[in-house]
């Protein structure tokens, strides 16, 4: 059986007092990639067919993936980690852990909301820590019936 160096060692993922945040941006973010889905649709109806009756859906997709962006904008930014107050929703300039992950074709804040999406894990990209979204906390003061 393989042992673990003292050097790396395994963290268990922490729980999260309020999930609300993060399910409000995870939910926005998701919308905005329909829109997007969209207008990207709508654009191809009208190069394939240029009809002055395929303009209405391209602009109204336009105006709805420009608005649902903004709000997930502010979604995401509002989402902060417990533990170092940063954003680990959304990408900015500051430098990223070494144990921070993402998929290639993404970037770090779109890794992160995949894993809430799908997994209801998240590692926060600028301290490295393990977030699970399922997990009950260990303080009775937080746990809602």
């Amino acid at each position: 059986m393989p042992t673990r160096s003292p050097a790396d060692p395994v963290t268990r993922a922490r729980s999260l007092h309020d999930k609300r945040p993060y399910n409000v941006a995870v939910f926005s973010t998701l919308l905005h990639y329909l829109c997007m889905i969209a207008f990207l649709t709508c654009i191809v109806i009208v190069i394939l067919n240029p009809e002055p009756s395929s303009i209405p859906p391209l602009v109204i997709s336009f105006i709805a993936t420009a608005t649902t962006w903004l709000i997930s904008f502010f979604k995401r930014r509002s989402a902060r980690c417990p533990l170092c107050k940063g954003s680990p929703l959304m990408d900015t300039g500051a430098s990223k852990h070494a144990k921070s992950y993402r998929l290639p074709p993404f970037n770090h804040g779109t890794t992160a909301i995949l894993g809430i999406l799908f997994l209801h894990r998240f590692r926060c990209m600028y301290c490295g820590t393990p977030y699970d979204l399922l997990k009950k906390s260990s303080n009775p003061r937080y746990n809602r019936n």
